[in-house]
């Protein structure tokens, strides 16, 4: 069977979490299973213009080309939408070609996709262009507000007139695609990127955040909460591993509050952070935006480390249900304390999270995943006979 893949970007442009699982994906696919081939279609960073982001014709005839000469059996979108439009899907269709799409965050029912309004309060039902254009978050203005709800209502159209099945990584995220999509799919949620390390017991004196440093990541209510623990903790560190547009006003933050125990360690090879994870007390993930899952949580607990995530990480019903780490009310400086607490001073139950991890782990595998993900191309092509 023969898959081809596209996604905004490219296997040497691995900007994000769907970059890095696609390139494991096709690697483990070649060591294990050479019965599928997959070809993964994407782009480098380019500008693109306001027209170009509606429709880049340019591109769209080259996936038409691909398609022509690799010749598929399935199409597998990811996150496409700029610098690559959905144009392609009807001649895909034209051609009895099943289109899977895998949505992996809210952008497609929210273009602003933070999932909250101006309110801070959760969306739970998106319908009106003007209250999403008025008072969603993010705002930038409304001229662009204004084009980017209607790129996004554009391409929605399409995507929903012409794929077969969709895939997401959290039931909350499936409940708002079947609603607005009216199309078959269900939940896979993702497995782990990252070799697992579960024998080593090592660990530092560090916690831990990962991710990109910027507003929404909730890095900065982390920093003042920290700020608060090291008052009963002085010894305690925190190491934050990543690279974005709030990097210069979180560190001048620590500077001008004289907290000589934050390390920005800037972004990190694999090799690097599997050491990072290893040596760690455990992770926060202090999201203030819905998340579809948050893979650093899995690869946290790759290494048998517990986390404390907000209540907005698509994964928290798991974590709260196999009881393998903390939840708290996202933006609530002081809950996020408390738990951080918790963890610093309860040793029991730092190791009772610590001991239910391995049996979590073992439903998130990538060899399962890839078994659910390939039956899933089975039956497309079954129905499609």
């Amino acid at each position: 069977m023969k898959i081809l893949i596209i996604n905004n970007f490219n296997s040497k442009n691995r900007v994000g979490g769907v970059e890095h699982y696609l390139h494991e994906l096709i690697q483990y696919t070649k060591k294990n299973n050479s019965d599928y081939i997959f070809k993964w279609f994407g782009k480098d960073k380019i500008k693109t213009n306001w027209v170009e982001k509606f429709y880049h014709k340019t591109i769209t005839q080259e996936i038409i080309r691909e398609i022509q000469s690799f010749q598929p059996d399935i199409i597998h979108c990811f996150s496409i939408g700029a610098p690559i439009t959905p144009h392609f899907m009807e001649f895909a269709k034209s051609k009895g070609i099943p289109i899977v799409y895998s949505f992996r965050d809210y952008y497609y029912i929210c273009p602003k996709n933070y999932m909250l309004n101006d309110k801070n309060e959760v969306i739970h039902k998106h319908e009106s262009a003007l209250e999403c254009i008025l008072h969603h978050q993010p705002k930038r203005n409304i001229l662009f507000d204004t084009l980017l709800y209607l790129k996004q209502s554009h391409h929605k159209s399409i995507i929903k007139k012409h794929i077969d099945y969709f895939l997401t990584p959290s039931e909350n995220l499936t409940q708002f695609i079947s609603k607005h999509f009216q199309k078959e799919g269900k939940t896979l949620p993702n497995p782990i990127l990252i070799e697992q390390n579960q024998n080593s017991k090592t660990e530092g004196n560090y916690i831990l955040f990962v991710g990109r440093l910027v507003p929404e990541k909730g890095v900065l209510t982390l920093i003042k909460a920290f700020q608060n623990i090291t008052k009963q903790f002085p010894e305690e560190q925190l190491w934050i591993v990543g690279k974005g547009n709030q990097l210069e006003e979180l560190q001048n933050f620590t500077e001008n509050n004289k907290l000589q125990n934050v390390s920005f360690l800037g972004n990190k090879s694999r090799e690097e952070l599997q050491e990072i994870y290893n040596n760690s007390k455990f992770s926060v993930v202090p999201s203030e935006y819905l998340e579809a899952y948050g893979n650093v949580i899995l690869e946290s607990f790759a290494f048998g480390k517990t986390v404390i995530t907000s209540d907005l990480v698509g994964i928290k019903n798991e974590i709260e249900q196999n009881h393998v780490g903390l939840t708290y009310s996202f933006k609530n400086q002081k809950a996020l304390e408390e738990k951080m607490m918790e963890l610093l001073s309860n040793s029991g139950l730092k190791s009772e999270l610590e001991n239910n991890i391995l049996k979590y782990l073992a439903t998130k595998t990538f060899s399962k995943h890839f078994e659910d993900l390939v039956t899933i191309y089975e039956n497309l092509l079954t129905r499609n006979r």
